[in-house]
This record gives structure tokens, sequence and C-alpha cells, in this order.
């Protein structure tokens, strides 16, 4: 018999649960609190950012997925097979339920990926340029169709934008409820807007059963908020930690700071669509005022290296060997060629403050191109505050970091999305048919090497024709306390709270 007060707790954890179907934990006392810098903004459209948020909180899942060696595994998604050059078939796992007591089915997978594609604002990985239907075969297979050839559709079906929520979680709004939509070893249990996620332990979780009882993500988009975290103990594990604050919590017994190179660039886009730099002259004198072995040992203290191009030189797909080196003289002689006098030209450059190293890079290169006659006035904001002036060309430069593998483990889902015409993260702005058709038939190519040649070409041009300075390849610094076990840096940022976390 329940006593007043324990009826009143547990009726309140149900309305939390959504309705999840039992063996669902609620969280006690065994809760890891991870910090996240990155806000969800998009009331978690699946075409958004939103979805990897929901990915690195352990609830969404994908028909395929990228493990911790960036290798392709099964997901929701047992087996697939490419049945034409332009259709794979999938084979769904049985036995599945969303954690709102629903099974998985084909018919949930075509509903969530139609949806996708059907968004005004298309994703990355996954929208109608590169799949072009999906349908059930039958209640256990999924059939993709894809316009022409693709030999990397699996990998885009790993991206956090496909993964798979009830049908029950969509609503009249056309953004999803959240809390009970998940198949992930963590189901969403309540969600404070911009703040944290609270998540429960999924006990039926079809991987195992986690090994902590419940998670809270919490949204921290200052850098030396979440290291004041992370030392104090109100955190078990902060992402993305500044690279200033990693000697210090080096020193300190009870936590573990790991640095892992990632595929991942730092550049400043520059706006291809309007003046100055329109003018590849123009592009090509910044890039050679730029400093970027300076910036990576200062700005990265040594945690990054100078970039060769939008890809790191261990990687088969890099199309230079070297990073610019710069050349003051040769950048004034640029501007002089365009017929921009000493001093007459000035430019905006933003940057974002989750990723605390942007603003520091933004204060070098102002100083850098100084030098060059350049005056750049640097604008602060927060990822949502500079995002409406990338999609609207309105900028001038803008840092990003960018990981090449997010979207898609493999090149192609980042150059198609951010340097095609059409690409639906082209935010540099930039059109060459040339490069669209080199893309469109590195798709259909299944040798890998013919295929990466394709990259380094391309890789190449856009370095030759500074579309974006790249700047330094990132490594990505974590920490945890050292009563955590488990915890790994993923590749491409798509998982941290994961079955495999234990607390003692």
């Amino acid at each position: 018999m329940f006593k007043n007060n324990q009826l009143k707790a547990y009726s309140l954890a149900t309305i939390l649960v959504g309705g999840m179907a039992a063996g669902m934990s609620q969280a006690h006392a065994d809760t890891v609190v991870m910090l996240d810098p990155f806000v969800p903004t998009a009331g978690w459209a699946m075409e958004t950012d939103d979805a990897f948020a929901l990915a690195r909180a352990g609830c969404l899942e994908g028909l395929t997925r990228i493990d911790f060696d960036g290798k392709l595994q099964p997901s929701l998604a047992t087996s697939w097979t490419q049945s034409s050059p332009t259709t794979w078939d999938f084979s769904i796992r049985q036995g599945v339920k969303f954690t709102d007591g629903q099974e998985l089915n084909a018919a949930a997978v075509v509903n969530s990926l139609n949806r996708v594609l059907a968004a005004e604002a298309p994703a990355r990985a996954f929208n109608p340029k590169n799949v072009s239907k999906v349908a059930a075969l039958d209640s256990s297979t999924v059939q993709i169709t894809t316009p022409g050839p693709s030999v990397v559709l699996p990998l885009r079906l790993a991206s956090p934008n496909t993964g798979i929520l009830s049908p029950s979680s969509y609503t009249d709004s056309g953004t999803p409820n959240i809390i009970g939509a998940c198949t992930g070893p963590f189901a969403v249990t309540s969600y404070v807007p911009k703040q944290k996620l609270v998540l429960a332990r999924n006990s039926s979780y079809w991987g195992g059963v986690p090994g902590v009882e419940g998670a809270e993500m919490r949204f921290v988009p200052e850098g030396s908020t979440r290291v004041t975290q992370i030392k104090s103990g109100e955190a078990h594990i902060a992402t993305k930690i500044p690279l200033s604050a990693k000697p210090g919590l080096a020193k300190n017994n009870d936590i573990v700071v790991t640095s892992v190179e990632i595929p991942r660039t730092t550049g400043m886009y520059l706006n291809n669509k309007k003046a100055p730099f329109n003018n590849p002259l123009i592009r090509k004198a910044v890039q050679a005022a730029i400093d970027t072995s300076l910036i990576a040992a200062s700005a990265y203290e040594g945690g990054a290296v100078a970039a060769i191009g939008p890809f790191a030189p261990n990687e088969p797909w890099a199309g230079s060997t070297s990073p610019i080196t710069r050349d003051l003289d040769r950048a004034k002689a640029l501007l002089a060629e365009a017929g921009v006098k000493e001093g007459e030209l000035s430019v905006t450059l933003r940057a974002y403050n989750s990723r605390p190293e942007l603003v520091d890079v933004a204060q070098i290169i102002q100083a850098q191109l100084k030098e060059a006659g350049i005056a750049v006035a640097v604008i602060i904001t927060d990822w949502a505050g500079m995002a409406p002036s990338f999609k609207g060309a309105t900028y001038d430069m803008a840092m990003m970091s960018r990981g090449h593998q997010l979207d898609v483990a493999d090149p192609i889902g980042f150059l198609q999305a951010d340097y095609t015409c059409d690409g639906s993260f082209n935010m540099s702005h930039v059109c060459n048919p040339e490069i669209d058709a080199l893309l469109e038939n590195a798709a259909g190519i299944v040798d890998n090497d013919s295929r990466y040649d394709i990259y380094k070409q391309v890789a190449t041009w856009l370095q030759e024709e500074a579309i974006t300075v790249f700047i330094v390849h990132n490594s990505e610094t974590n920490a945890a306390r050292n009563n955590v076990e488990g915890f790994r840096t993923h590749p491409q940022g798509h998982y941290y709270l994961t079955k495999e976390l234990h607390l003692h």
C-alpha cells in the first residue's frame, strides 16, 4: 500500500516518462551528469542539429551507426544490401520497442525518414538531393532509393538526422515530443528548454542494460562554467574543454582529461557571394596574410595543427601536404592587383562562444590582417545568433569548426553539403558546376582509391582558390571525474551517454 507521498512521487514519475514501457527506471543517486556546450534550439526537429544532441544523450538511434573506431556497424537495421545501383534494402531489427511501448517496424522507420525528407530545410546527410524515396517492402524491410548510384547510403543512415522516433511522438505542430520517443539506452523523462535533458535507464534496451540508472545532459555554452562544474564535482563529464584549462585539470587527481584527434577542421569561412570575397584575389590575399602555425601554437596551445586544407595529412583524401606559409608581401600585392588601396578594405569577422578558442582565433586574425592593411571588426555571438548571417549570405567572414565526417563518415557528405551549388550547408555561397559534377560521379564509384582521388581534387581546389581559409585540424578535449568508467570520445561526436557508462 502506497502512503500519500509515495503515491504522489509515483504519479509524477509516470507522467515524466510519458507512458514508457515497463522496465524503465527513474534517475536516482546513480545518475551521470554531463555538460554539453550546444543548446538545442529547433524543437527537436530531426533535420536539425537538435538530433545530434538527442543522439549524444543516448536516446536516439538510426538504422546504422559509426562505432568508436570509426567503422560502420548495424544498429536498428541488422543488415543491408544494394539490390540495384539506386536501391538499398535494410532489414529492421526485430523485438525492439520504443520507450513508449510501440514496436519498431518498417512503417515506423518510413514515417521518420520521410518526415526528414519532407523538411523545409533539409538535413545535410539525408535530403531529396541524395534520397528520392523511402518505402516499406514488408513489415521488416525498408527500401531506400537514390537519384543516382550511391555507394555511401549506409553511411548517410548513420547520421543522427536519420534517427528513428516513435510514430506517436509526432504532434500536429510537426515537431516531435521526445518523451518516450526513442529506442536507445536512455529515455528522456523531462526537458527544461535551453537548460537540460533528464533521462532514465532503458532497462529493456535491445543492446543490454545500461550501467547507470539515469543521466542529466546539461547545456552549458560557457567553457569556463563547464570547467568550474567538473572541478567542483557538480558534473561527472564535461565535453569540449577549453584548451587553456587542460593543464590545470590534468593536475587534478580527481579528474581524467583526454584529447583525441578527430576529423574536424576549423576554418574561416568567406562569403563568396558578395564583395569583397567574390573576388578570388582578395580571398587569396586574406589567406596569405594569416599565420596558421602561430594560431595553432598560441590559441590552441599546441592542441591542434596548422591546416593543409579541409582534411588532415593522415586522411587518405587530403589534397595538400603542407599548410600555406604566411606571406605579407604577397598578400599586399594581391590586394593591389585587385585594385584595393592600402587601408580601404574593412570587413567583419564573426565567431561563436561555445567553442572558446574561436574567439581567441578571431582576435589573432584581426591583428594579422591589420598588418596586411585590412581592418577587421570582430563580432562574438552564440551559434544561434550567427546562423542567420550564414544562411542569409549577409556576413563577410566567420569562424566555424566543422566536422567533415559529422554528417556522413565519408567526405562526400561534407563536400556536397558545404561546397556544391545547392548544398544544404553551403555557407560559403560558392557555386562551381564542375565540382558538382565531380562529386556526383564520386557517389557511384565503388573503388575507394578512385573515389578518394576525386575528394583530393576538390580539397586542392578549395585550398588553391581560398574558398575557405582553413586554419587548424582539431582534437577534442574532454574531462571526466575519476569515478566514471566507460566514457569515450566518439570520433564524429555522435555518442557520449552510452550503456557502457558506470559510476563507482
